[in-house]
């Protein structure tokens, strides 16, 4: 069997992996990875072992790991903000585009010519999409992630620009599919909707009421975890 890199957001920044995963540290040139292996996956916390905020996280080691231990394809994980009122916290969205507003990073070095065109993986998307429902929630198929620097939420000014092009926000995915396509891997993500962006629904955005989102949240992006494993075939 394939093996498929999983990458988890801020709902796996504690609690052990479905599936007996054992840990292993792996070491890139870009910096140590801690990987958790389990049957089929492996397994890897976007902030750490220990929390890293989301403008350090250190997506190409992340990406050379997964590469050097036989991954070919992976799927992110992540937390996200809506830019339209209709997507309610607890919606799972698997985007079918991204751009960020800051320049991605990338693996090449110095004069290294290496170019991608960017796109998200169908079939990725679509085990994505199978998953999904066990979460509980509505599941929205399509749209577009846009990133920012982070680690603050956006301005007013800033979700009004946005929400024009976009329908998700975060600060992760974008240069974590960027840097993973470099790799040569397969990418595909998915958003659980944790709240409102700035100046969007009925209720002003707090880091309080982020939290409390994300809390409840929680269970629902490990069942979809649980169901991406068992669905994957290689």
């Amino acid at each position: 069997m394939a093996l498929l890199g999983i990458v988890g957001g801020s709902a796996f920044l504690e609690g052990g992996i479905p599936g007996g995963a054992a840990r292993r540290s792996v070491r890139t040139r870009l910096g140590d990875v801690e990987l958790h292996e389990g049957d089929g996956f492996v397994f890897v916390r976007r902030h750490g072992e220990r929390y890293v905020p989301p403008h350090r996280v250190p997506h190409g080691a992340h990406a050379l790991a997964l590469a050097s231990v036989g991954v070919g394809a992976a799927v992110g994980l992540c937390s996200v903000g809506a830019l339209r009122p209709d997507l309610e916290p607890g919606t799972a969205v698997v985007p079918g585009d991204y751009l960020s507003l800051a320049p991605p990073p990338t693996l090449a070095e110095g004069d290294e010519r290496l170019h991608i065109v960017p796109s998200l993986d169908a079939e990725l998307r679509a085990l994505l999409l199978e998953a999904a429902p066990a979460g509980g929630g509505p599941v929205e198929d399509g749209g577009v992630y846009a990133e920012t620097r982070g680690p603050r939420f956006e301005t007013r000014a800033e979700i009004r620009l946005l929400a024009d092009y976009a329908d998700v926000v975060g600060m992760t995915a974008a240069a974590e599919a960027t840097v993973f396509q470099e790799a040569g891997l397969r990418y595909a993500v998915l958003g659980v909707v944790d709240n409102f962006a700035h100046g969007v629904g009925a209720e002003a955005l707090t880091t309080e009421r982020f939290e409390a989102q994300l809390a409840a949240n929680r269970g629902r992006a490990r069942a979809i975890l649980r169901a991406i494993i068992e669905r994957w075939e290689g």
